[in-house]
């Protein structure tokens, strides 16, 4: 199912249960399993979150590059753009207390917009997304969209007693393939 945000312009995009549930076991294990590794960075917020996303030569699981090929066929991508980080792809966790303030990315390439599509691969609480102050209520297996270089966003607090993991697909792209999708 497909959700768009209730604003006139597309704020995001959201696909319901775009990962099966055993997909997103085996990604949140590869994280659990690899976090504490030296390719898993502080990612400088001010939280208590690691990510692959200042890494280079990242040994991603391979069944990954089907799910983005997946996602790329999805969207109808024409062509294929990435932000400056390892495949254009970056695996996160969040430990429980983090947060993320409200911040947009920078644009990578002049002309291009900075597309993420984002999966959340845990049953954690808290951690939902907020995009211009709307909250998300997002759980394992949805993805939701979004140009990071154009919208205020952040999550909330994560809570209780399971850590947020999530994959992030990244893209660059010209600003007529985010309003079609």
């Amino acid at each position: 199912m497909i959700i768009l945000s209730r604003s006139c312009v597309k704020k995001y995009k959201i696909f319901k249960n775009f990962l099966a549930e055993k997909e997103c076991i085996d990604l949140n294990k590869w994280i659990l399993d690899n976090k504490n590794k030296s390719f898993f960075k502080d990612a400088g917020m001010n939280g208590k979150r690691v990510t692959t996303r200042y890494s280079e030569n990242v040994p991603f699981p391979k069944y990954i590059f089907s799910i983005k090929k997946k996602l790329i066929n999805m969207l109808q991508l024409p062509e294929v753009k990435h932000p400056p980080f390892y495949k254009g792809m970056v695996a996160g966790y969040a430990s429980v207390g983090d947060t993320l303030y409200v911040h947009k990315d920078p644009i990578w390439e002049e002309g291009l917009k900075t597309l993420h599509c984002n999966v959340v691969l845990s049953d954690s609480e808290g951690g939902f997304p907020i995009i211009e102050n709307e909250i998300l209520k997002i759980k394992k297996g949805d993805m939701w969209c979004y140009l990071v270089s154009d919208v205020h966003h952040g999550c909330s607090a994560v809570t209780g007693k399971i850590p947020r993991t999530m994959w992030v697909f990244g893209f660059l792209i010209k600003a007529d393939i985010y309003d079609r999708l």
